[in-house]
């Protein structure tokens, strides 16, 4: 009896030495597998981000322990938690779990794929743009009814006038649903008065004095009617008095204004501030006087009544420029020819 006893005794650290073994060759191996699935990840996946569990479930009573800062629990005649769990990881690393395929693959990716049979990582989609949305939201509209369907609103100005323009272009037509808020039918009464200004308005434009598109004749309103400005180079020589070959047929443009009016006809005559002294024209209100009266002739021969025509003779006294330059003195001498309306 003694002798088994001690034999027992003996072998007891043949126990702890197969655990200590056993711990170490799980460990070794732990330890390669990772190395050669860390190699094979690195070599076949390169830049793939998608993280590998490396977790390996621990014994509740080892979690225990850890968790509570105690002693790790050792009962006598079995293996250490630490072992099991070393053990376990000699299974194998969990498998990698594929991310599961997109609903609707991309028009690219469906075309390459029948030309490669391989995982292919979904790709980027943006999300889409108000414009985008704002699209899906029309189409997504249900069809309006014809506006055939509906009836259209009663016109609010009276048909009755035939005068009255009935354009497509004159009118805004307003489609809904329910009738306009604060609003009224336009009396008859409201209606004749716009057609009535409206005719008053056209017969004011037709009577208006008409400005002529003239060339050399700067034309103007002015309070008496229309003014006709001419500069002398258009109608006389310098320091002359007799008109041009090109000043007569000017005249006669003029002419077919005049006769559109019936009020009174003046001719002025305007010259620079240079002195003038011939035997003709001893100064310049004589200049300014014979050229307005030649123009007055001008007129009369070609018809225009007697009775419409008065000359002036201005001489320097109304100067449309400072006479210190040429430019000036070429726009202050000039002949103005005056309509009056009645």
């Amino acid at each position: 009896m003694a002798t088994h006893a001690d034999s027992d005794q003996d072998s007891t650290w043949m126990i702890g030495y197969l655990d200590i073994m056993t711990l170490l060759v799980a460990l070794m191996v732990l330890l390669f597998t990772i190395t050669y699935a860390t190699n094979r990840d690195t070599d076949t996946t390169g830049a793939d981000d998608t993280p590998e569990s490396m977790a390996i479930p621990l014994p509740g009573e080892l979690r225990w322990a850890m968790a509570n800062h105690a002693p790790i629990p050792y009962p006598s005649g079995q293996l250490s938690p630490l072992a099991v769990s070393a053990a376990l990881g000699v299974a194998g690393l969990p498998r990698r779990v594929a991310p599961p395929p997109p609903s609707a693959a991309p028009p690219l990716l469906a075309l390459l794929a029948g030309e490669a049979e391989r995982e292919v990582r979904p790709a980027f989609v943006a999300p889409p743009t108000p414009l985008a949305l704002l699209a899906q939201r029309v189409e997504r509209v249900p069809p309006a009814v014809a506006v055939a369907e509906q009836p259209l609103p009663q016109p609010l100005l009276s048909d009755d006038d035939d005068e009255l323009p009935a354009g497509p272009a004159d009118f805004m037509l307003v489609l809904t649903d329910r009738p306009p808020s604060r609003v009224r039918e336009v009396a008859p009464e409201a209606i004749a008065g716009s057609l009535a200004l409206q005719r008053a308005l056209e017969a004011r434009v037709e009577t208006a004095p008409y400005l002529p598109d003239l060339e050399g004749v700067a034309v103007s309103r002015v309070a008496e009617g229309i003014k006709l400005r001419v500069e002398d180079q258009w109608l006389f020589p310098t320091a002359e008095a007799e008109l041009t070959e090109d000043g007569q047929a000017l005249v006669q443009r003029l002419v077919e204004v005049i006769q559109r009016h019936d009020g009174e006809v003046a001719v002025e005559g305007h010259t620079d501030s240079r002195s003038i002294q011939t035997p003709e024209f001893p100064s310049n209100w004589v200049l300014s006087s014979a050229r307005a009266i030649a123009i007055v002739h001008a007129l009369e021969q070609a018809g225009v009544e007697t009775q419409r025509l008065r000359a002036v003779g201005l001489a320097d006294t109304r100067p449309l420029a400072p006479n210190d330059s040429a430019e000036g003195r070429a726009q202050n001498r000039r002949v103005e020819v005056i309509i009056h309306s009645r």
